[in-house]
């Protein structure tokens, strides 16, 4: 297996672990990896379409867990 495959792989399982679990801010912290390693997919296979959808993804997430961070309620 090539790195692209093991980088696609591994962003896949990051994404949808994300989506199995409760806790908002952990999910978001999975989600995000998991976008970043696409970012990172896009990027080596020079795919514009991917990036720009992580790059949205992984800044949106950043700042949802952000603002989760400073919310005392999480």
């Amino acid at each position: 297996m090539d790195t692209l495959n093991i980088v696609g792989w591994t962003a896949t399982i990051f994404i949808i672990i994300s989506f199995l679990i409760n806790n908002i801010l952990w999910l978001r912290i999975i989600n995000m990896i998991g976008a970043a390693l696409w970012l990172a997919y896009g990027i080596i296979d020079t795919s514009y379409s991917i990036i720009f959808l992580n790059v949205l993804i992984v800044s949106i997430q950043f700042f949802k867990i952000y603002r989760l961070s400073k919310d005392k309620n999480f």
